[in-house]
């Protein structure tokens, strides 16, 4: 007797309307591709081919039946296995991604041992986080996902350059802008060097930790030569020495962005066009004589730009 093919009893059964039926009733897959296909698990497949093979099952028995149908077939009025798939509660799931400590693979386990738990088949965890995507894009939810708020500090050098002039001869001097950003909350700070060497580097580190009155627990460069000597893939990234000190004199930790990723660190890519205008453009046509009085005039238009309101949300930066 030619038995149903236990993938498109499961198809049944999970109500898997995106897949056609045509295509897996002219191929044999293991159970381990069925699975994959289907987004359950393999013992979930195994129970089933094992239950249709048992009852002696055929396409003709369940082709037009429903599930609850299939499934008294399958297991009879007495099972306790119930093969709906348990639905995660994205809503729960993304407020814990924000909570210190918590990743998606973490609530993912908690997920899979709680349905363990109850009986009840699950989402694998790739299937798993690619509904919770498409949760967080139906609600546009993007912002919140990759930062939890203090988490992480994104740093880079502006781009845009101002000058100071000597008061006697008049000659000016390039003045490099240093740009740190959180991201969550996109809190910024700006400070002027006279170069871009490892020295003016650290200090801004500094001072951007005293400005925001705290250290985070990740440090996010881009892969400038000031900082990172040699950022390979599939290797640790070999760090300047006296900004590894810096990181662990702060305890925080640091990983630059992957090469050429400007998404990587998207908040402080996008923090820079924002403070441009917001102080280079408010400051253009000042003429300074020293980084001091420059950078004091950086900080007054700094405090007016962190704490303007949103536009389209309640708060601001600060």
């Amino acid at each position: 007797m030619l038995h149903t093919p236990p993938f498109i009893i499961a198809f049944y059964s999970f109500i898997i309307v995106d897949i056609c039926i045509c295509f897996y009733i002219v191929q044999h897959f293991s159970q381990r591709k069925i699975a994959e296909a289907l987004k359950v698990s393999r013992d979930t497949v195994r129970k089933v081919s094992k239950a249709a093979d048992e009852n002696n099952i055929c396409w003709s028995m369940i082709q037009n039946q429903n599930e609850m149908e299939v499934q008294k077939l399958l297991f009879g009025k007495e099972t306790k296995l119930n093969l709906i798939i348990k639905q995660p509660d994205y809503q729960y799931i993304h407020k814990e991604l924000l909570r210190p400590g918590t990743n998606i693979r973490l609530l993912w386990e908690e997920y899979a041992e709680d349905c363990r738990n109850s009986n009840f088949p699950f989402y694998q965890y790739s299937y798993f986080c690619e509904k919770y995507r498409d949760y967080v894009k139906k609600n546009n939810l993007t912002m919140h996902i990759t930062h939890k708020p203090g988490d992480k500090l994104m740093v880079d050098w502006n781009g845009t350059t101002m000058c100071v002039f000597d008061r006697y001869t008049g000659e000016s001097i390039k003045a490099y802008l240093f740009e740190a950003t959180l991201p969550f909350s996109m809190l910024c700070y700006v400070q002027a060097c006279p170069t871009m060497k490892i020295a003016d580097w650290i200090d801004c580190h500094i001072n951007a930790y005293r400005y925001f009155e705290g250290v985070t627990r990740l440090l996010v460069p881009d892969n400038l030569k000031t900082g990172v000597i040699s950022n390979k893939k599939y290797e640790d990234p070999v760090l300047n020495k006296s900004y590894q000190e810096m990181a662990d004199h702060y305890d925080t930790t640091i990983i630059p962005t992957r090469v050429r990723k400007p998404r990587d660190k998207a908040a402080v890519e996008g923090a820079v066009g924002d403070c441009t205008i917001a102080i280079v453009g408010k400051l253009r046509n000042r003429k300074f004589f020293s980084f001091n009085d420059l950078n004091t005039a950086i900080l007054k238009e700094l405090d007016v730009f962190n704490n303007k309101p949103f536009q389209k949300r309640e708060g601001s930066r600060r």
